[in-house]
């Protein structure tokens, strides 16, 4: 029997899959994940809406997997698509919730910064296709806020961001960040799903950057202390112990990645506790009174 084909993925097929199951997964899971404004929550039903009609447009097939394809063909023909994927296909319903903690921590997170100055400064490392840069600008009303990520991607990101919200977060580079984060012109980022794709070395190096220049930040790495079952990219206990060690005037890190942790595996498994199974990725943030909340 010929062995079933393994599905390509294209360039925007994750960050697509991210965006169009965000808003029936924030549904579903609303009474396990931190609330969103009525504001944010039509942000976010606008975006997908105008997400799917930009990339219907035959520039971007080029970029779009086997997996993109099906979804935007599947988004396009049944609005409710997405939402029964969430429901019913097990896959999405895992993924699904980690995009829901994902976002909402993150606006809480920044939200919260916001709230207590008036001068924050905000960038979201590997923005994707997530709505959270252009939901935070046009939320807060704030003269700047930026992203990094691959041109293809912004382009469509500037394009919905536009639409839907009147402007567009700026696009910047990783080493221009670093140069407005040296030269305090940022002191806020946000890097969820974005690290375990770099190399894990790299990794090291933006951590401690980020440490030492700015003043909040909220990362996920993903963490495995079983070196059998880890896969790439992946820190274990001993790595993120030698990476306090090195970084100069560093917090507790493994301390506030195992609060972090506990915080996203609590939310994770309250929502779904058929699948305990399954390790939540870390979050790190600045130690702060953030990490201690629920």
């Amino acid at each position: 029997m010929a062995k079933k084909s393994e599905s390509k993925f294209g360039l925007m097929d994750i960050p697509l899959s991210c965006s169009v199951f965000l808003e029936p997964a924030l549904q579903r899971y609303s009474r396990n994940i931190a609330p969103l404004s009525n504001d944010t929550k039509r942000i976010v039903h606008e975006w997908n809406r105008v997400l799917i009609d930009v990339l219907k447009t035959s520039k971007y097939s080029v970029h779009l997997g086997d997996v993109g394809r099906k979804i935007l063909s599947s988004a396009t023909k049944d609005a409710t698509f997405a939402t029964k994927c969430v429901e019913f296909a097990r896959s999405v319903l895992l993924h699904s919730l980690h995009y829901a903690i994902r976002f909402t921590e993150s606006v809480h997170f920044v939200s919260g910064k916001i709230a207590g100055a008036s001068d924050v400064r905000f960038v979201d490392l590997g923005c994707g296709f997530s709505p959270l840069a252009a939901a935070i600008l046009s939320g807060h009303n704030l003269p700047d806020v930026y992203c990094i990520d691959m041109p293809e991607i912004i382009d469509v990101y500037t394009q919905v961001s536009e639409r839907v919200c009147g402007r567009a977060p700026r696009s910047i580079s990783w080493a221009d960040a670093c140069a407005m984060a040296s030269s305090k012109k940022l002191d806020t980022i946000v890097a969820m799903g974005v690290l375990p794709y770099i190399d894990l070395n790299e990794q090291i190096t933006r951590l401690k950057f980020i440490n030492t220049n700015f003043r909040n930040f909220l990362v996920e790495i993903k963490y495995n202390n079983n070196a059998a079952t880890a896969g790439e990219n992946v820190f274990n206990l001993d790595q993120l112990q030698r990476l306090r060690m090195s970084a100069e005037n560093a917090q507790t890190l493994e301390t506030t990645l195992i609060r972090n942790s506990l915080r996203y595996a609590y939310k994770f498994m309250y929502a779904m506790p058929k699948y305990t199974n399954v390790a939540p990725m870390a979050q790190l943030d600045r130690a702060s009174d953030y990490g201690s909340e629920g």
